[in-house]
């Protein structure tokens, strides 16, 4: 039967007295995103009940593709597959059977988008023997060796289950019976969540039904072999396949778009990808739609034609320097009585939702999200394996860095000498200088003893005789406490290094072969956190959550997986903790982001039937627009994909990559179309990205820039105000010295955080130990010559860089140099009748300093010397969160 496409401009047209879409009211009902659903949910809980038969997701039938232990889109599936990968690489680096190390090592690093492009070419009923049969005799090294992976892929049974359910699904006698059955599956799963129930548009159950009466009840929303097809805008091998196995097996199929005519370079994609040519399309209804002037302009300027004028539309365009300003601006909007809040979506919002999310909008957790999970995932992020191109093996070794080490200390899950490591983050982050650049645990372990040794040696020689020594005088007798590294006591150093060593003790039960045995790992693993780590959790729900991991870890035991490749341990973790993968292949469908407080653009496909929804465009820069459609085919090249894409269904990845631009217009256009009130804006820098411009798009509207009012949202009415509640805490007062007074003068915010964090001033980046490399050797000349002692210039030299041991002699040398180019002017500081011959100003407070005004913080150029800028929110230097 001839599939019939027919179009709508808005949702009112679908349910008006005369609308042809009514007579597939009680069709079964099917959506190409969760988005898309849930925004006709939305619409039918407003008292619209204009669809009675269910809504179900395109995705939802994908999941049951394949056999049911090995379903072709579950995460375990793919976990196995990328697992299958791993094994074929090292086989072939154990058989010495490279053709090119660069080649495989590349491969090896990129095993995800190789594996995403081996199951798109599967989905589009390609083999490896089918595409090398195409290429022949012209494959390159890296698309041979694809393809021999692919070979071994193949005679997996996921493969071949996968294989075999295509068949018998596109098989005419059978495809009515497996869809039918499909249906009931999905429908009875439904049924067992509420909500769930209620989005796909299900009414409740009168009475418990056994498993052959809920098929029954089922079936008769099926009687009439109507299927309705909501929103799709392009079609993928495998969504073609299905829908065309239906159409022969004699399902009447509509696809149901949102459309609209004379538009040619907007709807371009939906045109191609719905085939108008053999398809026509029909509105369902004569009423004409009435379009918004942004929505008209924009459809107008990309047919060419500028004359609609929409400058005298205020405020509707924003442009921020940063997150912070974005975020800000969100918070002030959030913070208004505005009876409905901006709907945020952006190009970007895969990219920066972490950033904009709030607790509320968060997704709900898996135990790879809670503390324990996060411990235990970050602990096997300690390994690493890399390819060695000269020897041509893999090399499994240890990768001990400080942002992994920072977290597993902060989870509090490891105690030494009856002290949480939660406690010794900050004197760990001290180290980092020492230790960034060691990798193993007995590089860090040597360096720690190493600073205990240079710390005990330096502080011994600057301790002077008959001095008492005080917290407020100890700064001007070791200096050397400048440098974070050295603001430690001893004590604390043996308690990071005890740290260490328990983290090297789990570390070494968890990899312990090339090859992980799940079984005995699960039980290694097992008894190390029962005896030693759960019993140190104090909070019971931490406990609960724990005896849940135990659980999972205990099912991990008893799994279908006999082993894990040691590099792929860690994404055997994280499916087994979460039910998903880090990145599990999207297969042309993205994902959805639509509970998230900011969703995609392709998310937008639900404000058709959203009523009056406020929605702000964010990130619409011209690195963000046009969308990448993000279809990687590599490692085959651009001249065999020429080749492949001809009389295959591989066209279709084809069309989409050939139509990003237009799809990119489509979803601007449904979200311009459907909004109520229409905001636009960019951010300049955005992670490493820097000054970004309005994409091309925006160009196009010429919309004028919102006012600084509006930015500052100081025109937004009844703004609440945040209370703030006054508490008294007591502290032990120290003397005021020079140091905190000039400290003072420069910002009372330094001050502040300098007086309630640290003992004395401390600098732990690199950046400012340059500075202080300068300035110890200005120092030292200028009070020899004071005090009349002969140094000379290489003495000078070696006593400060005895302080920077972890630097190369030519670094030394280089800073050394600017250093003697210095003056210094010490001045003395008398503490408790005893003077001292420097405050200790010029050392502590470099860079040139300005005082702007009497407000708490003084931002100003000077902000890049401060210890605290990453913590001060007024800071000229604050990085992008």
């Amino acid at each position: 039967m001839a599939i019939q496409v027919l179009t709508y401009a808005t949702v009112e047209q679908l349910y008006e007295d005369y609308s042809e879409f009514l007579q597939w009211n009680e069709a079964l009902h099917i959506t190409s995103t969760a988005s898309l659903r849930k925004g006709i949910f939305e619409h039918l809980s407003e008292e619209n009940e204009w669809l009675k038969s269910p809504v179900l997701t395109f995705g939802q039938i994908l999941n049951k593709i394949g056999d049911e232990e090995w379903y072709w889109y579950s995460s375990k599936t793919q976990l196995k597959q990328f697992s299958i990968i791993s094994q074929k690489l090292r086989e072939l680096a154990e058989a010495n059977v490279i053709p090119d190390e660069k080649i495989f090592n590349a491969v090896s690093k990129n095993k995800q988008a190789l594996l995403r492009t081996l199951r798109m070419f599967t989905e589009a009923k390609e083999t490896s023997n089918s595409v090398r049969n195409k290429l022949s005799p012209n494959i390159s090294i890296e698309e041979d060796l694809a393809l021999s992976i692919w070979h071994a892929l193949e005679q997996d049974e996921s493969f071949e289950e996968y294989r075999q359910w295509l068949a018998k699904f596109t098989d005419v006698q059978k495809t009515k019976e497996m869809f039918t059955s499909m249906i009931v599956e999905i429908i009875g799963d439904v049924y067992n969540d509420d909500l769930e129930r209620q989005i796909a548009n299900l009414k409740p159950l009168t009475h418990n039904y056994d498993k052959k009466e809920m098929k029954k009840f089922i079936l008769q929303t099926m009687e009439n072999k109507k299927i309705v097809l909501h929103g799709f805008y392009f079609i993928t091998p495998i969504q073609k396949q299905i829908i065309d196995a239906l159409d022969q097996a004699g399902y009447e199929i509509v696809q149901l778009i949102n459309y609209q005519e004379n538009y040619p370079n907007v709807f371009e994609a939906v045109d191609e990808f719905l085939e108008k040519d053999k398809y026509p399309f029909r509105p369902v209804s004569k009423t004409p739609a009435y379009i918004n002037k942004i929505a008209q302009k924009f459809l107008q300027v990309c047919e060419g034609d500028f004359s609609l004028d929409i400058k005298h539309m205020p405020d509707k365009y924003f442009e921020f320097n940063h997150m912070y300003q974005f975020k800000e601006y969100i918070e002030n909007e959030m913070h208004t009585d505005k009876e409905i809040q901006d709907y945020l979506i952006s190009p970007r919002a895969r990219e920066i939702r972490s950033q904009v999310e709030n607790i509320s909008s968060m997704k709900p957790l898996t135990l790879k999200d809670y503390p324990i999970g996060q411990f235990l995932i970050d602990l096997h992020a300690l390994n690493i394996t890399t390819f060695d191109e000269v020897v041509k093996q893999f090399n499994d070794r240890e990768d001990v860095n400080i942002d992994i080490l920072v977290r597993i200390f902060a989870s509090g899950y490891i105690k030494v000498s009856g002290i949480s490591t939660q406690l010794l983050v900050k004197d760990l982050k001290k180290l980092e200088e020492r230790l960034n650049r060691k990798s193993t645990f007995e590089e860090w372990k040597k360096e720690i003893a190493t600073i205990i040794e240079d710390k005990e040696r330096i502080e011994e020689s600057l301790t002077p005789d008959a001095i008492n020594i005080t917290e407020d005088n100890e700064i001007y007798i070791y200096k050397n406490r400048l440098l974070s590294y050295f603001d430690l006591t001893v004590e604390r150093l043996n308690l990071i290094l005890d740290a260490l060593v328990s983290v090297q003790e789990l570390y070494n039960i968890i990899f312990t072969d090339n090859t992980i045995d799940v079984k005995m790992y699960v039980e290694r693993l097992l008894q190390h956190l029962e005896e030693k780590i759960v019993p140190n959790i104090e909070r019971e729900e931490e406990i609960v959550v724990a005896g849940k991991l135990l659980e999972k870890l205990n099912q991990m035991r008893k799994s279908d997986f006999d082993n894990f490749d040691r590099q792929d341990l860690i994404q055997g973790l994280r499916f087994f903790l979460s039910g998903e993968l880090e990145t599990t292949d999207n297969s042309l469908f993205g994902e959805s982001l639509i509970d998230g407080k900011i969703v995609s653009l392709q998310d937008g496909d639900f404000l058709p039937f959203t009523e009056n929804q406020s929605v702000h465009l964010a990130f619409l820069d011209n690195k963000a627009l046009p969308l990448s459609q993000n279809l990687v085919t590599w490692p085959f090249n651009d001249d065999s994909m020429e080749v492949l894409y001809n009389e295959s269904l591989l066209e279709l990845v084809q069309k989409r990559k050939k139509y990003d631009a237009t799809i990119t217009k489509y979803l601007l256009y449904l979200i311009m179309m459907n909004a109520a009130n229409l905001k636009f804006s960019i951010v300049a820098n955005v992670g490493v990205e820097k000054e970004l411009k309005r994409s091309f798009y925006l160009d196009l509207l010429d919309i004028e820039s919102a006012s600084e009012e509006a930015k500052h949202n100081e025109i937004a009415t009844n703004k609440q105000q945040i209370s703030y509640t006054s508490k008294k805490i007591s502290f032990k007062k120290r003397k005021q010295s020079t140091l905190i007074q000039e400290t003072k003068n420069v910002c009372n915010k330094r001050m502040v955080l300098g007086y309630l964090l640290q003992q004395s001033p401390s600098f732990e980046k690199e950046f400012h130990h340059r500075f202080l490399f300068e300035k110890l050797i200005a120092q030292l000349r200028s009070l020899s010559t004071s005090y009349g002692v002969s140094i000379s210039k290489e003495e000078i030299r070696e006593i400060v860089s005895d302080w920077f041991p972890h630097w190369d002699e030519t670094k030394r040398s280089i800073v050394a140099i600017n250093g003697e180019k210095w003056g210094y002017s010490p001045r003395s500081e008398v503490v408790d009748e005893v003077s001292f011959a420097d405050n200790l100003k010029p050392l502590a407070l470099f860079g040139r300093l300005e005082r702007t005004g009497n407000s708490f913080a003084n931002p100003a150029a000077h902000c890049k010397y401060c210890p605290f800028q990453n913590r001060c929110r007024e800071s000229d230097y604050k990085k992008d969160e």
